[in-house]
């Protein structure tokens, strides 16, 4: 990381010429209370990076959207959703266990109109959220 310019400023590691911070969690690795079982990787020019898979990364900006109030991990989550689909229904039980009953019917109700607005761009999702969660859609 060194090499790369970043510095360990607790558990992550920073670099002055960027927003972009770079974490390294200890194990066993989790989203939420679900244990990440399997992983995929990325194939570089120096070997394999593992990486988590897209519903668990969706799952893990969901996470830190209900238990940090952080929007835009939602809006995240949502953009990952747009961009790679996965199937709805299987992040249902994960919303029931990590958020509250509204959680599921938020992401489906926000999935579906962006879809029906065909939103490509962030700040067009950025709004769409604002607007349901400040009135509803």
């Amino acid at each position: 990381m060194a090499q790369l310019g970043f510095s360990k400023k607790g558990r992550i590691y920073v670099n002055p010429t960027t927003d972009i911070t770079v974490e390294f969690p200890a194990g066993p690795l989790s989203v939420g209370d679900d244990t990440i079982t399997s992983i995929t990787a990325a194939s570089v020019a120096s070997g394999q990076i593992p990486i988590l898979h897209v519903s668990d990364i969706i799952k893990d900006r969901l996470a830190a959207y209900v238990h940090w109030k952080d929007r835009q991990s939602l809006v995240q989550a949502l953009a990952i959703l747009l961009k790679h689909p996965v199937k709805l229904a299987s992040l249902k039980a994960f919303c029931d266990r990590e958020g509250t009953l509204a959680l599921y019917p938020t992401v489906k109700a926000l999935y579906k109109n962006a879809v029906e607005q065909r939103i490509t761009r962030m700040d067009e999702l950025e709004l769409l959220v604002a607007r349901y969660l400040i009135k509803g859609l």
